[in-house]
């Protein structure tokens, strides 16, 4: 710790004092004021760290779950079991956990149909070639038809559901012609495009491809899917609501 400029003054005063005949006095003086003055400075310096560290321990304690470090310790300690299933368990579950009901229901319709459309709003300064940027991503037919209840943010599911690897992106199929027209009256797409031209003043650009289940997807699905009496009951349930 570098010490502070009064007490470098102290010693000085103190070390030119001893050379005085006269001075002895002055000079245990000046002793005794260094010493109170460094364990002052001492006394508040531990205080300041006794409260950081009750500040940090109260954080803590307040924090709800295990400390991070257990967490770490007992991730590490499951790594290097050798049970595949308990694996694909806690993987299972950790990508369920970041899908909401709208996302599943995307999921159950997809591995029925196999495959669904996908288009991007890109803009770009010409009609023709090389595209500025794009203005929505993952736009598909798949959340309407799945019937979920926040179609306006079907482009964000599908973004998710592609980050987490369940879906899978491809080029554009032509069996999917009749609803890459269909998915050109949503509504969503129709206003994006129209900001791009009033907005923007740039020319809107639709990018085709498709969407298809990954092999994660596939085995997600296949593993942990209900039974059928369990959905058929829960589609009861739910008209039974309505």
């Amino acid at each position: 710790m570098r010490t502070p400029r009064a007490f470098q003054f102290l010693r000085q005063a103190a070390r030119a004092a001893e050379e005085w005949p006269v001075a002895g006095s002055a000079v245990r003086r000046f002793q005794d004021a260094e010493t109170w003055a460094m364990a002052e400075l001492k006394q508040r310096l531990d205080s300041m760290s006794d409260d950081g560290e009750d500040r940090a321990r109260t954080r803590e304690s307040a924090a709800e779950g295990p400390a991070p470090r257990d967490m770490m310790a007992l991730l590490l300690a499951q790594s290097r079991g050798v049970d595949p299933d308990a694996a694909r368990t806690r993987l299972y579950r950790q990508t369920l956990s970041r899908l909401v009901p709208d996302q599943v229901a995307m999921m159950a319709l997809l591995a029925e149909r196999e495959i669904a459309p996908l288009c991007h709003v890109a803009a770009g300064r010409l009609p023709a070639g090389p595209v500025s940027v794009v203005v929505l991503a993952n736009a598909s037919s798949l959340g309407r038809d799945a019937g979920v209840l926040l179609r306006e943010y079907v482009p964000q599911y599908m973004s998710e559901l592609l980050a987490l690897g369940v879906f899978e992106a491809g080029p554009e199929d032509d069996r999917l012609t009749d609803q890459y027209e269909l998915l050109m009256a949503d509504t969503q797409l129709r206003k994006t495009m129209d900001r791009v031209r009033r907005e923007m003043k740039l020319y809107p650009r639709l990018q085709r491809f498709s969407v298809h289940m990954s092999d994660y997807g596939k085995a997600l699905w296949q593993d942990c899917r209900p039974m059928t009496d369990v959905l058929e009951h829960a589609d009861e349930g739910g008209n039974a609501g309505r």
